[in-house]
């Protein structure tokens, strides 16, 4: 008996100030691969191998640009769950980006 394979898709919404640049895309790629299921996203026309950092950066996916997310297969829906949670913690990004590595009018350890 052939088992069929279950399509989940959900809508996401890009949420971090730099979009789906390198490190967010390799994130994504190497979460996705701890799955069996076929998983994409799409922005419009444009589609993505979600295992491929390529794929993902060739969606030139900015702040605010909506995306949809499919996957296919066993654990289809684990897959969907990961990657949206991924995208609603805004891939921990916008925290750090804040964050500076000394306060304004600390002294410089460098001397002149």
């Amino acid at each position: 008996m052939t088992q069929k394979m279950k399509t989940l898709t959900r809508e996401l919404v890009v949420q971090n100030r730099s979009g789906i640049h390198a490190r967010v895309s390799t994130v994504i790629a190497q979460r996705c691969k701890e799955f069996a299921s076929e998983i994409r996203l799409r922005n419009g026309k444009a589609v993505a191998d979600c295992r491929s950092v390529l794929d993902l950066l060739s969606l030139g996916a900015s702040n605010g640009t909506v995306l949809y997310l499919e996957a296919t297969g066993v654990d289809a829906e684990e897959a969907v769950a990961l990657i949206a949670a991924l995208f609603e913690a805004r891939f921990n990004e916008d925290e750090e980006s804040t964050r500076t590595p000394f306060s304004v009018g600390e002294p410089s350890s460098c001397k002149k």
